[in-house]
């Protein structure tokens, strides 16, 4: 008589990648760039830069709420990538609608109210003054990042039309 094929138990795993496999492809692509000396590590001050590279964009408090999350007991100034990948993976997915990007008409309406005589375009160092003065406060670095991409050479403005439609832009 013969015997009966043995019954396996194994669970059928889904055909493709892991699940996020893509998107931690995207994180680790993004924090190599920082991981100059490849020890799976970068600069602390790095962090909002690639957290922003992501199309992520929290305020300055969530930033630092989000370090300190992932920093290690004793500061070293360097954030290991194992404890930032699982906190962008979650950025990324659950808590991703609250910081995507703006869309460029929210964008537009918030610089035309910055342009009180409607001209369709800012000073570049009026809209300077104004990142630096109020609400939260960019660091000089920041700001000239941005003004680096924003204002027209050749006049000095900011025609933020364009630029709305430059930061609303999906990477």
């Amino acid at each position: 008589m013969a015997e009966p094929a043995e019954s396996t138990t194994a669970v059928a795993q889904p055909p493709g990648p892991a699940p996020h496999a893509e998107l931690k492809a995207k994180i680790k692509a993004a924090f190599s760039i920082f991981d100059k000396d490849e020890k799976q590590e970068c600069d602390v001050r790095e962090i909002g830069t690639i957290v922003r590279s992501l199309n992520i964009y929290p305020t300055e408090k969530q930033l630092q709420r989000w370090i300190h999350e992932i920093e290690e007991e004793e500061a070293t100034g360097f954030i290991k990538y194992e404890k930032f990948e699982p906190l962008a993976v979650k950025l990324l997915t659950e808590e991703a609608l609250s910081h995507k990007r703006h869309a460029e008409d929210e964008i537009v309406k918030a610089f035309q109210v910055l342009d009180e005589d409607k001209k369709g375009y800012l000073e570049a160092d009026e809209l300077q003054r104004l990142m630096t003065q109020y609400g939260e406060k960019f660091s000089s670095d920041e700001v000239k990042e941005m003004l680096t991409a924003a204002v027209d050479v050749e006049l000095g403005r900011v025609f933020y039309e364009d630029y709305a439609e430059l930061l609303a832009a999906d990477s």
